[in-house]
């Protein structure tokens, strides 16, 4: 009996999803430089998948490579707020009424909140959970262009998420509390009920964003300074040391 088992991960993977970690829990509101050096140090790879890792991240939007230095990360803005939660709006809609309409729901979501209430002391984990239980109302609703759009938020729904937990005092039990409110409506299997359970919880989740305080985002997203470009960053103590990360999807 043949047993499939998942692919070691390439170096370019490595490289990759170590720099998505790093670039998830960077705090929005502010930029980062990371040079291709520093970058393979940390993940334990050449500098050859890091610039493969680079250019998939570039091509996602998530920073700018300069050239034979490394990357800029920069700041996310206010227009950026604006346009993720669009993104987040018409797909969510559209998913839980699907999701509603046909009646699929298993026991998945009620399992992501028991985690959420018990990760309140923990805002990575908690905004975790949070992506978590939306991409599963995506998924259910059964649209994988759709569902790959809304992937494509999700480093920038963490990096605003963990600050606003951080930032604003409550928000996490109100979030429990709205999500709570969005499985019981869907359960009624009534659609305009379950779209409106939607709409509340996003736009108490756009006014806590918005009312972040802001150091380097503001209304125009910071510009990497010459010092910062031809500077080698330091990393975060965490990652100083040369170690193989551990790989997450």
């Amino acid at each position: 009996m043949s047993t499939f088992q998942d692919p070691t991960p390439t170096s370019p993977e490595i490289a990759y999803l170590w720099l998505r970690r790093e670039i998830s829990s960077h705090p929005w509101d502010q930029d980062a430089f990371f040079t291709e050096n520093a970058i393979a140090e940390a993940a334990g790879v050449s500098r050859t998948p890091v610039r493969d890792a680079l250019l998939r991240l570039e091509a996602a939007g998530l920073l700018r490579r300069v050239p034979h230095k490394g990357a800029y990360v920069p700041a996310l803005t206010a227009q950026d707020i604006e346009s993720m939660m669009e993104v987040r709006h018409v797909i969510e809609d559209w998913a839980v009424r699907k999701v509603t309409s046909l009646g699929r729901l298993g026991p998945e979501l009620d399992l992501l909140l028991l985690t959420q209430e018990e990760s309140l002391a923990d805002p990575v984990a908690f905004i975790d959970c949070d992506i978590r239980f939306h991409k599963h109302i995506v998924h259910a609703a059964g649209n994988p262009a759709l569902e790959e759009l809304y992937d494509s938020q999700r480093i920038k729904q963490q990096r605003m998420g963990v600050k606003a937990i951080q930032d604003s005092q409550g928000r996490s039990d109100h979030v429990v509390a709205e999500h709570r409110t969005i499985v019981d409506a869907i359960r009624t299997q009534d659609s305009q009920l379950a779209s409106a359970a939607v709409h509340s919880h996003l736009v108490s989740t756009l006014t806590a964003l918005k009312a972040l305080p802001a150091n380097a985002g503001g209304s125009q997203a910071a510009r990497p300074t010459a010092q910062a470009l031809n500077s080698p960053p330091k990393l975060k103590e965490s990652h100083g040391h040369r170690s193989r990360p551990a790989i997450q999807p």
